[in-house]
């Protein structure tokens, strides 16, 4: 289908420009232009010439304007640290383009004005064409989230088991605890079915309230602290601020952070730790994570998936709102993350 649909319109096209070109080529006939006069043809190597002028011009344009939405426009416009770098290279921009006219024109003052003219439409052009094509990044982008989202919850609804099933189960054995007085289990279960309910429901949302984030993280790392030996070489720091400002937030971003450390960075046989502090004021996200990387799991050592997805996540969710670093050293691996909950 998709063939198709591209042969189609590729026909489509080839059939719009060979009659746009024929109506070109009927005008020039009809006008004289390529009619003999006193038996003499016209010259049709200048013309093609004229053409090829333009063409050059037009691509010489094109790749000017890709050439400023790459380097500058995304780089600096996008930024509200930076945008204004990006008008004050529109400005040199603009030099550059009437110095370029004046100099062809022979600095004859009689084409300043049109000089002028000429640079202001070519800039705009310049311009409109980075918005434009920002647009259809953003599109795309939006798509590819869209369809990310799609497979996540297809995934999800792959991997249930009945979720009212379990969630019934859940409830029976936090029951039976409760009639053995095992509070410690009893409470481990309800985290266990937070997080279920959690990731079932609210992480379907495309944002979700920071409070109920937090929430997630609290039980999640409830449930690492019970699974830990006591006796354990591992020191576990975390510490949460939050100035009750309410805020939100796409759900499960910050958990792949805190998974990864517990994956690589815990050792039940060598002295390790994680070093959690998250910190939310004034709708700015700060995320400060450091393990220790065992010797014996150097083979193990690294980014996980679920950093590389949250990364591409913040990318799409969070354009130009967020900064995360990511350094590992020989026994350590630190994240920092910024984040614009605005």
């Amino acid at each position: 289908m998709l063939s198709i649909r591209k042969s189609s319109a590729i026909l489509l096209l080839g059939s719009a420009l060979g009659s746009l070109l024929t109506y070109w080529a009927w005008l020039l006939y009809k006008a004289g232009t390529w009619q003999p006069v006193n038996d003499v043809w016209p010259d049709v190597g200048g013309l093609m010439r004229y053409l090829l002028g333009i063409i050059v011009v037009l691509a010489t344009l094109v790749a000017v304007a890709e050439a400023n939405y790459r380097l500058a426009f995304q780089r600096w416009l996008l930024r509200p640290e930076t945008h204004w770098y990006y008008w004050v290279w529109q400005c040199l921009l603009a030099w550059l383009t009437f110095e370029t006219l004046q100099w062809r024109t022979g600095y004859d003052p009689d084409f300043v004005d049109e000089n002028i003219v000429v640079t202001g439409v070519l800039l705009a052009l310049i311009i409109a064409y980075g918005y434009v094509a920002d647009s259809f990044r953003t599109r795309r982008e939006r798509i590819q989230l869209r369809q990310q989202k799609t497979e996540a919850e297809l995934t999800a609804l792959k991997a249930q088991i009945n979720p009212h099933f379990l969630f019934n189960a859940l409830n029976t054995i936090y029951n039976e605890a409760l009639l053995a007085n095992n509070e410690r289990v009893a409470d481990l279960i309800q985290q266990l079915a937070g997080i279920m309910r959690f990731t079932l429901q609210e992480a379907r949302h495309p944002l979700i309230s920071i409070n109920t984030e937090l929430q997630f993280l609290e039980k999640y790392l409830a449930l690492q602290r019970a699974r830990l030996p006591h006796s354990s070489p591992i020191r576990l720091e975390t510490q949460f601020d939050w100035d009750g400002q309410e805020a939100q937030i796409a759900p499960l971003l910050l958990i792949p952070f805190v998974e990864n450390a517990f994956q690589y960075g815990i050792s039940l046989v060598r002295p390790s730790y994680i070093n959690l502090d998250l910190r939310i004021e004034n709708r700015q996200l700060c995320l400060e994570l450091a393990n220790s990387c065992p010797p014996v799991q150097v083979d193990k050592r690294g980014m996980g998936t679920g950093i590389i997805n949250a990364r591409q996540r913040l990318a799409l969710i969070y354009p130009a709102r967020h900064a995360l670093t990511i350094r590992q050293t020989t026994d350590s691996f630190i994240v920092s993350l910024t984040l614009d909950l605005n």
